[in-house]
């Protein structure tokens, strides 16, 4: 896991070329290109008042609501693999 600031802990799940999924909160996750913000993943292991605070962070107006960790995974796949064309 990699600091960010001085409490918040981000890791980063999963990498495709420059992009990046990086679990904020348990059950939030910020798909990241270049280390920009590009969208927001929510599942529903998230806890509901950390979740809208990371949601209403940075202005990013794409969230996905998912189930789980895995369909996290598969949003981030679909939402790169989107772009690339």
């Amino acid at each position: 896991m990699a600091t960010v600031g001085e409490d918040v802990l981000m890791s980063i799940t999963q990498r495709t070329g420059r992009w990046t999924l990086d679990e904020k909160a348990p059950g939030v996750y910020l798909i990241k290109r270049r280390g920009h913000l590009r969208a927001k993943v929510v599942t529903t292991e998230s806890n509901p008042d950390e979740a809208l605070d990371y949601l209403l962070d940075d202005g990013v107006g794409t969230v996905y609501e998912v189930e789980c960790e895995e369909a996290a995974r598969e949003r981030f796949r679909d939402y790169v693999e989107a772009r690339a064309r």
